[in-house]
């Protein structure tokens, strides 16, 4: 059997248990998942090298989960991704993804087709619960190609794919002529879709258009807002990772739900110490139903916090919300304070004269803004950069000299996405400095 008709296979297999798993009792799903961390235990420790050495045993509650290391991208790279790797798998029992490079380096990872195959239903999941009906028109807005599923050669979810490396008026035409039922994008592209929208375009795709998907950057409250004042729809945000899939995903009352039949969220201080429900810090996921590439407490480097189960949407997977951005993404200040990508986010929606803008921090400590004024003109950015500027002391309450550099968009990672904040600056660190994985 094929890689593909394997996993189409199991998706619809996994469906029924799926659609039930949000409402079991939070119990069940802890002691479900439990079950499967055991398992996945088991066969790093049996059948995948780097493991050999774990700790025998099943753990008693997932509480011990924190005794175990954490797993980082760079980590793996440096003991060699092959090490992670199942021994004895057939080349068609598994397929490989290759992470987007946001963190400057990429990493091949396999899936199982089981776990493939699970993860597929689930997204179904997502879609139905959202209101999404399976023949609505898809505008999905990615730097690559997707491929074609088995669904939607019966017509099914039809997607277009509209490139999002070209400018953001050909990317308005593109996405016009779709005339979509639902957008899928990352946060960065649907906001400089909604610059290139002019009022009667906007208007022509509103009429259509039923709901907006975003992924894979951090989708602020303000910029979820100014979305679905826009666009005029629902907004149904979705947290994942090439490393292990979905981890949570929007519902209804705008919520982020945890995948918990799939993946165990721990968030974790400084130390990798867990942190309780509501306090901020690390993310750490552990894929429990993977088997070809295992990767226990595999650390994402986004900080958000978790909340406990209980929604009006009627699902009971515990809840989180991703803040700030990732662990990496700041700059730092005189005196160590750090501000991380949220802030720089919400100063290029509100400043006026600023489209967007990104940051970067050198070694000697200098920030420099890449600023995109919202108007043409030396005078337009000359104003903006003032604006900007002003705005940003205030919101750090401590004054800022940044250089600025007039840009014409955003620029986007080899996955699309965009880079908001990057810094080389590490206060009280000397020598080569690690790299960032």
């Amino acid at each position: 059997m094929s890689g593909g008709l394997a996993v189409a296979v199991r998706e619809l297999r996994h469906l029924p248990a799926v659609w039930r798993a949000p409402h079991r009792a939070p119990e069940r799903t802890r002691t479900l998942a439990l079950e499967g961390v055991n398992a996945l235990l088991r066969h790093c420790r049996e059948r995948v090298p780097a493991f050999a050495d774990y700790p025998a045993g099943p753990l008693a509650s997932l509480d011990e989960l924190a005794g175990l290391p954490i797993l980082t991208k760079r980590a793996v790279l440096d003991a060699g991704a092959e090490s992670f790797h199942t021994r004895g798998l057939a080349a068609g029992a598994y397929r490989t993804d290759v992470t987007s490079g946001t963190t400057g380096t990429r990493l091949h990872i396999r899936h199982d087709v089981d776990a493939y195959g699970y993860h597929g239903a689930t997204v179904l999941r997502r879609f139905l619960l959202s209101g999404y009906r399976p023949w609505w028109r898809i505008a999905h807005i990615k730097p690559f190609p997707r491929p074609v599923r088995w669904f939607q050669r019966l017509g099914l979810f039809p997607r277009v794919v509209v490139p999002a490396g070209q400018s953001d008026a050909a990317m308005a035409r593109a996405v016009l002529a779709v005339r979509p039922q639902l957008i899928m994008g990352y946060p960065v592209v649907l906001r400089g879709l909604l610059r290139a929208l002019d009022p009667g375009e906007l208007a022509r795709l509103r009429r259509g258009l039923k709901l907006v998907m975003t992924d894979s950057e951090l989708l602020t409250d303000e910029v979820a807002a100014q979305f679905t004042e826009r666009f005029g729809v629902p907004v149904y945000d979705e947290y994942s990772a090439y490393e292990v899939l979905t981890v949570s995903s929007g519902c209804a009352a705008g919520a982020m739900h945890v995948d918990e039949d799939r993946v165990w969220l721990e968030i974790v201080d400084e130390a990798g110490v867990p942190v309780p429900e509501g306090v901020t810090g690390s993310v750490v996921v552990t894929h429990f139903r993977e088997r070809a590439m295992p990767l226990p407490r595999y650390q994402l480097g986004d900080r958000a916090y978790v909340l406990p189960a209980g929604c009006p949407c009627g699902s009971r997977f515990r809840r989180m919300r991703l803040v700030d951005g990732r662990t990496n993404d700041f700059v730092t200040l005189p005196g160590g304070r750090r501000v991380y990508s949220g802030v720089f986010l919400a100063l290029a929606m509100h400043t006026p004269g600023v489209a967007e803008c990104m940051i970067r921090q050198d070694e000697a400590g200098q920030v420099t803004v890449h600023l995109v004024p919202e108007a043409p003109g030396e005078a337009a950015f000359a104003a903006a950069c003032v604006a900007f500027e002003q705005a940003l002391g205030e919101a750090v309450d401590a004054p800022v000299v940044p250089r600025f550099v007039r840009a014409e968009r955003i620029a986007l990672t080899p996955g699309g996405k965009g880079r908001f904040v990057e810094s080389a600056y590490r206060p009280g660190v000397t020598g080569p400095r690690a790299e960032r994985g």
